[in-house]
């Protein structure tokens, strides 16, 4: 399998989407010069259940770059395994079907639970999950959204509010209810930063030394 990043995957199911779902070629033309994702996540969101998903069009609208979602296809079952035809095809109610069931497992869920999409500002989805008397039994995302105060979020929802999905950083500016908890986000995101930085500053270091190796006139043998 071609390796290929995680911008490209996504990019490809953007463009593969658009071509899908727009079919007025102007405006599609925009769309795609402009790399509005959000307009075509959005369209995808209105289209009926019958609406038909490639995989690259499913990595863009569940926001999983392409190798993660092969990972998840060998240890979550596959959604295209029945698919024939190329290329293959399932429809939207199949591949949210799948997501579901998938962030089920993930997060170790028993029990039947009705499911709603939500997605975050930044195009990344995840579920709203209702027992059967219709009170919120869980909001899961395969990006880790998980650890929420249900109660709260009933509450809130009494009061017409809605839910908002934040980076850590983000939410770490707001004013929190549970401080205990606000201390304990602030010190794992303090660990995320110190990790990416350290590896962010060893990556330059390695690229400094392979250059300076490279270019060295000493390294040149006639």
């Amino acid at each position: 399998m071609t390796l290929i990043s995680n911008q490209d995957s996504l990019e490809e199911g953007f463009i593969r989407s658009a071509l899908e779902i727009i079919a007025n070629p102007g405006k599609r033309s925009s769309v795609v010069a402009r790399s509005d994702h959000q307009t075509v996540r959005q369209l995808l969101d209105e289209a009926p259940s019958t609406t038909r998903f490639t995989q690259s069009m499913a990595e863009f609208y569940l926001a999983i770059p392409r190798r993660q979602f092969e990972a998840l296809k060998c240890t979550h079952l596959n959604p295209f395994a029945q698919s024939v035809g190329r290329p293959k095809m399932i429809s939207k109610g199949e591949l949210l079907t799948w997501f579901g069931r998938m962030n089920k497992s993930v997060h170790a869920i028993a029990g039947e639970l009705e499911g709603r999409l939500g997605r975050a500002a930044n195009g990344t989805p995840f579920i709203v999950m209702r027992d059967a008397s219709k009170k919120i039994n869980r909001i899961i995302s395969h990006v880790g959204i998980t650890t929420l105060d249900i109660d709260a979020i009933e509450e809130a929802f009494a009061r017409g509010a809605r839910i908002a999905a934040l980076g850590v950083d983000q939410a770490l500016m707001l004013p929190w209810a549970d401080l205990a908890e606000k201390r304990l986000w602030r010190q794992a995101y303090r660990i995320h930063i110190d990790r990416s930085h350290a590896e962010m500053v060893a990556l330059l270091d390695r690229q400094e030394l392979d250059e300076a190796t490279v270019t060295a006139p000493e390294s040149i043998v006639s």
